[in-house]
């Protein structure tokens, strides 16, 4: 009887009703909130990503003529875009796809540093791009995005291109 008394009492407080419910959401808050920041930040480097690429096929392309070193200048100053964000992860493909008189496409040049596969085939995108005696420069950007809170969203790799015509000359040469 005192048992079934006491069950009845339990069930009928309702003071630690709110304590409760807080318990059972607050972990699922939590998540939500932290999965929305890492969200935003994803967001954000890869805008950088974006700017960054553009910016290594604007800086290409005003050239008359390249060197390793003043390509490996404007792979600084893309570093220096990225902030804060580390760029350890990054890997920088810029590579001259040019057409010869007849029409035939090849890469007069290609420079790679970082996290990217060197060599490769041509963009396939840069194959409509290029007309005949002319050249586009083509800029592949890879970054590994590392999450600060892997158990919710795992890395993420974000590539980006970017292609330009050379603004002075038909086909940058490299020196």
């Amino acid at each position: 009887m005192r048992l079934i008394r006491k069950i009845c009492q339990f069930l009928e407080e309702t003071s630690a009703f709110g304590a409760l419910e807080f318990a059972l959401i607050a972990p699922f808050m939590v998540a939500l909130w932290l999965g929305t920041i890492e969200l935003t930040e994803l967001h954000l480097a890869n805008r950088k990503v974006t700017v960054a690429v553009q910016t290594v096929a604007d800086l290409t392309a005003q050239e008359q003529t390249l060197t390793i070193a003043k390509l490996e200048d404007i792979v600084s100053a893309v570093n220096a875009i990225m902030a804060p964000y580390p760029t350890g992860g990054m890997g920088y493909d810029i590579v001259s796809v040019e057409a010869d008189i007849d029409g035939n496409v090849s890469a007069g040049w290609r420079f790679t540093r970082g996290n990217i596969s060197p060599g490769g085939a041509i963009p396939p995108r840069a194959l409509t791009l290029v007309t005949q005696n002319e050249s586009v420069i083509a800029a592949t950007i890879t970054y590994r995005y590392q999450t600060a809170f892997s158990l919710l969203i795992a890395d993420v790799d974000i590539i980006e291109e970017a292609y330009v015509r050379p603004r002075r000359v038909l086909a940058i040469p490299l020196s």
